[in-house]
């Protein structure tokens, strides 16, 4: 039921919070804020309107609460943390549980349930309607990411400067919007904190239960022991989040582009549970001295033995923003030195020691912080830990397993070869043979192998283990590659062979006219070489009529090799359920002696290179034929006697 209009309201304040719109229009009206709030549709029964009504209102309770105040549905909107929802992301997980208890929100960084404030703000302008009921309690105090005022060149405050509490309900669960929504006789800009029992039991009155400063003299207590260079530091911060959060009240020439709060979040959380080892983050020593007062208890209970028993035991200050807005201006000081320009070669520097240190020290936690790391392409590249030059892998545990390509090439998984082509690796590759012991044919295969690994790792991410299973490798030869690789190269070979593959894969993308290897694989998966083109192929080449007259296994194996640019091992009739397991061994080691480059002589040479055109025009079949319809031409025209 649509509530009826109050008899008098209100016009928002600009930047004005759903709870301080409450308050001023109570005291406007001589009412409760809870009883203007069930008025409104917001609280049943005059009990307390509900915290989550801050991340934002529903519907129907919108449009109840907009009809009884007189404000239009944005209007409405506007007064709850939505307005923010499309600039900071953290607050789309909050709103999709809009009952999930507030601890939890705070965990995500999402809202602080208490509100910071700047007591110039608060005295208002100076009109008539701000010099009798305060002006705004703004709503984006309720973000963890707001810990200055720039119109006013200060950091905000927390605690009451009488009773020391913080404002609101900082610990409450669901709790309630305004704290003691039922007392009529408080101004906007007076504590509601309740005083405790024995203190409260020497006062006579009975409502002296609230704390009741005002907060618009506060004094200036937060930030006040810091040089103006650090404060300066931080509101210059502050200023650049503040485009970011409303970029619609920025000057066009002053929005900030890009969206840094999940990367910044990530950041600030990694250098908490890895301090001290971002210590050299922190611009100044009294920005490192306020995080090491914020951290150190907190690690100190990490490192402590009964932190390993429980891995999600709860430490109270480990995942929320700091509440002291000094602390959090500090932490995202040095979050935001972390990301740098984001460079992806330097942020990985600065990133994984601290990620090492948070593994060390609560792996668990690490984890649980990482797995679910919703953050920019770039940095979710630096989170991930390597071996060698590829992304960790075997197991889906930690930021390894985040599919994030480790490069931006235009080149899709579907075009990356199974096995490097042997003119991409003699072009760019073939160079590391010479400096590596004991080299063989099966050295050049370990390292065309590891080079296709490393290419689907740029397109599609992931570990080295699920880029192999995208390419059809299976996880043993894979293994076994970095194996006897990670024997025979040292680390300035790895950064040579990294190189060498970001020279490939800069001409892969800058091809127009790429292979889909994958394509081929599943076309060519029932391929089989036609009875008739076998003689053909073989026609005029001395010494080849006895191979003639035999089945063409070799040819089918050596022409879906060239097409699918595979390893010969993985060809479909090589299949057990293929071939009997005599006639498979018999093939495998006759399509072996065939590919040995000491026996490509004479009349085998030329057979293969009648192969290799074969394959060639099979393969433009593949990639323009309609699939299933290739190979219904003559391959072999032109290529026999």
């Amino acid at each position: 039921m649509t509530p009826p209009p109050l008899p008098r309201s209100l016009a928002p304040l600009p930047q004005e919070s759903l709870p301080g719109f409450f308050l001023r229009l109570a005291h406007r009206l001589g009412r409760s804020p809870g009883r203007i709030a069930s008025l409104c549709g917001l609280a049943a029964y005059e009990r307390r309107p509900p915290a989550y009504h801050l991340i934002g209102l529903p519907d129907d309770i919108a449009a109840a609460f907009a009809a009884a105040t007189r404000l239009s549905r944005d209007e409405a909107h506007d007064l709850t943390l939505r307005r923010y929802a499309a600039t900071y992301p953290a607050l789309a997980k909050a709103q999709t549980h809009l009952k999930i208890n507030m601890v939890v929100r705070q965990d995500y960084w999402a809202l602080n349930s208490s509100s910071r404030y700047c007591p110039e703000c608060l005295r208002g302008d100076r009109s008539p309607v701000q010099s009798a009921h305060g002006g705004p309690w703004k709503l984006s105090w309720h973000l963890p990411v707001t810990f200055a005022c720039p119109l006013h060149h200060r950091l905000l405050e927390v605690v009451c400067p009488e009773c020391g509490n913080m404002l609101g309900g900082a610990n409450q669960r669901r709790g309630s919007l305004i704290r003691q929504p039922q007392r009529d006789d408080l101004h906007p800009l007076q504590c509601r904190n309740r005083i405790p029992q024995e203190a409260s039991a020497q006062r006579r009155a009975a409502r002296q239960e609230a704390c009741g400063a005002r907060l618009d003299t506060a004094p200036r207590i937060s930030g006040s022991h810091l040089p103006a260079e650090e404060r300066a530091r931080m509101i210059a911060l502050q200023e650049r989040l503040d485009r970011r959060l409303a970029p619609d009240l920025a000057e066009p020439a002053a929005a900030e582009p890009g969206d840094p709060f999940p990367d910044l979040i990530l950041a600030a959380q990694l250098i908490k549970l890895s301090w001290p080892a971002g210590a050299d983050l922190a611009p100044t020593p009294a920005i490192a001295a306020l995080i090491d007062a914020h951290a150190a208890p907190i690690n100190a209970t990490l490192d402590s033995p009964s932190a390993t028993g429980n891995a999600y035991l709860r430490i109270a200050e480990l995942w929320p923003a700091p509440a002291d807005p000094a602390t959090c201006g500090a932490l995202l000081l040095a979050a935001d030195t972390l990301l740098g320009t984001r460079e992806p070669s330097s942020l990985r520097e600065r990133v994984q020691p601290l990620i090492q240190a948070a593994y060390q020290r609560a792996p668990k936690r690490a984890y649980q912080m990482l797995r679910n790391a919703e953050v920019s392409a770039p940095m979710a590249r630096s989170l991930v830990r390597r071996r060698q030059i590829f992304h960790a892998g075997g197991s889906s545990r930690g930021p390894g397993h985040l599919r994030v390509p480790s490069r931006d090439y235009r080149f899709s998984p579907e075009e990356v070869p199974q096995l490097l082509p042997q003119a991409w690796f003699d072009d760019h590759l073939a160079h590391l043979t010479d400096h590596m012991p004991q080299t063989n044919s099966w050295t050049v295969r370990h390292l065309r192998r590891a080079a296709s690994l490393k290419l689907m790792e740029m397109t599609a991410g992931g570990t080295w283990a699920e880029c192999a299973q995208t390419l059809g490798t299976p996880r043993g030869s894979a293994a076994g590659t970095l194996n006897v690789l990670g024997r025979a190269m040292s680390g300035d070979l790895w950064e040579e062979f990294e190189a060498g593959v970001e020279r490939i894969a800069a001409e892969l993308s800058s091809n127009p006219h790429r292979a889909n290897y994958a394509r081929r694989r599943r076309a060519m998966a029932t391929w089989r070489m036609p009875a008739p083109h076998w003689p053909e192929l073989c026609h005029g080449i001395p010494k080849l009529d006895r191979l003639a007259r035999h089945e063409p296994h070799l040819a089918t194996v050596l022409v879906w090799t060239e097409v699918t640019q595979s390893e010969h091992r993985h060809c479909p009739l090589l299949a057990p359920a293929a071939l009997a397991g005599q006639d498979r061994k018999l093939l495998v080691d006759q399509v072996a002696q065939f590919l040995t480059p000491a026996h490509q002589k004479a009349g085998r040479l030329e057979l293969r290179r009648r192969l290799d055109l074969y394959a060639a025009r099979l393969a433009a079949q593949c990639d323009s034929a309609p699939f299933g319809t290739f190979g219904q031409g003559t391959p072999t025209d032109g290529l026999g006697g």
